[in-house]
Order: structure tokens, then C-alpha cells, then sequence
């Protein structure tokens, strides 16, 4: 009898362990302001976006901002349910589930304003050094032209020094995250950063961003569902609208 009691016990705090797991849902990501960062108000529009449909959902959310090769490997392994704002790729798309879009994203190169460097096509850039994030996607034909001397570095900041410096030529990633970077963040520390460097045209796309759910996260399709679910309700009922107006991001 006792057995059976215990085993009875067991067995409700497994269920109770589960249920409480399914009804939360964990994000781990970079700082990629102004879309979602650690400092930003409830952490960005995109942010609160994501938690405002799930909450809807009856889901209770948690962020961690991290680096962003952790973030891939977190969510790989399924420690963590989902990366927020990632871009779709062919490749990530066999690891994750990716939702509906929630935004767009300008990408394309930085440059220092005193080197005199212009493209069309990539192939005239193959004989500069490109600082690329590890990890980060950027366009489906920059993220194959094998040709391009990429650099990787740790982080974006840490490329836009490197810019700075004169030990990249270029640097790859969103115009208005590298704008913000610049202007928010490394001209407290290198004062005229921000006047040094700027992005340049062509942009080489525009990438939607989504949230993109591991497929090693518990109740991983449940979650797709239900965050598509929320999102589109708060589409349908204005709050998509408000929060991104309380951001200052225009449409």
C-alpha cells in the first residue's frame, strides 16, 4: 500500500512538473536594440510583443540575453524553448520551428567614412576583410560567397571597433542595431565613434525576424501554435499597434 502511495505521488509531481514546463516558455537571445536588448524598456518592443501574446496564452515568460553563439547552443541542446528574434534559414530551419514574423530587419555593411569603398555586386568586395558575428546570418548570398574574406568576431560592438581601427574593412549586420550601437552605447567609450563610421547602400536584404523554437524544447509544436495564436490576437485587438507606438517604432 505504501508503494502504490508513493508511486501515485511520484507520478502526480511528475504531471505537475510537465504541465508547469508547457506553460512556460524560455527565450534566450542577443542584445539586439532597438528590437529586444537587456537595457531597454521590458526589454524592447519585439520583447514585449512575444510576451504579451503568450501571456494571453496563460504562459509565463522568461528572457536571457547572452552571447550569441550560447543562445544557439542553449536552444540546440533544449535548455532553452526558443531564440528571439532570429532570421529563417535553410539550415536553422532544420533545428527549429520558426513562427509567424514579427518584424523586418535592414542589413547590409558598415564602412570607416574615410575609406573609399563601393559595391554593386559582391565579388568587388572580395579583396576586403568583412567582420561577420559568429553565427549571425546576414543574406542567403553573403552567407554563401565562400570567396569573401569574413572575420569573425565576438560581438557586434566588437566589430565596429574593429572598424574604427582600421582592422576590418567592413562589417556586416542591421542598420538601425549598428546605428543604435554606435550612437548609445561605444561613443561613451570611444568618443566619435559615431561620426567615423557609417552604413552603406546596396542593402543586401531585408530579413524578417521571428521567434524560432528548438525542436528539442518540451511541448515544442504546442508552443508554435499557441504563440501564432496570441500574436495574431493581439494583432486583432490593437496592442501590436500600441506597444510599438510606446517604443517610438514607427511602422
Amino acid at each position: 500500500m505504501k508503494r502504490t502511495i508513493f508511486f501515485l505521488i511520484v507520478m502526480l509531481l511528475h504531471s505537475a512538473s510537465c504541465f508547469a514546463a508547457g506553460k512556460r516558455f524560455t527565450f534566450i537571445t542577443v542584445d539586439f536594440p532597438p528590437y529586444y536588448g537587456s537595457e531597454l524598456p521590458n526589454n524592447g518592443w519585439v520583447s514585449e510583443v512575444v510576451r504579451t501574446a503568450l501571456e494571453l496564452q496563460k504562459y509565463e515568460v522568461e528572457f536571457k540575453f547572452s552571447s550569441w553563439t550560447d543562445a544557439l547552443e542553449y536552444t540546440g541542446g533544449g535548455d532553452y524553448d526558443a531564440l528571439l528574434g532570429a532570421y529563417r534559414t535553410s539550415e536553422r530551419a532544420k533545428n527549429y520551428f520558426f513562427s509567424a514574423p514579427i518584424g523586418q530587419v535592414r542589413t547590409g555593411f558598415f564602412k570607416n567614412k574615410e575609406a573609399n569603398i563601393s559595391f554593386t555586386e559582391l565579388p568587388e568586395l572580395k579583396n576586403y576583410k568583412i567582420g561577420v558575428v559568429k553565427g549571425y546570418a546576414t543574406s542567403k548570398k553573403f552567407d554563401s560567397a565562400d570567396y569573401l574574406k569574413k572575420i569573425p568576431v565576438a560581438s557586434l560592438d566588437d566589430g565596429l571597433k574593429m572598424l574604427y581601427e582600421g582592422k576590418l574593412d567592413l562589417m556586416a549586420d542591421s542598420k538601425s542595431v549598428g546605428n543604435y550601437r554606435l550612437t548609445k552605447f561605444l561613443e561613451k567609450d570611444i568618443p566619435g565613434i559615431a561620426d567615423k563610421i557609417e552604413f552603406i547602400k546596396p542593402v543586401l536584404a531585408m530579413n524578417k525576424i521571428y521567434i524560432a523554437i528548438s525542436k528539442k524544447a518540451i511541448n515544442a509544436q504546442k508552443k508554435l501554435i499557441d504563440f501564432n495564436k496570441g500574436l495574431r490576437k493581439i494583432y486583432k485587438n490593437g496592442s501590436f499597434k500600441k506597444i510599438k507606438r510606446k517604443h517610438a517604432i514607427k511602422k
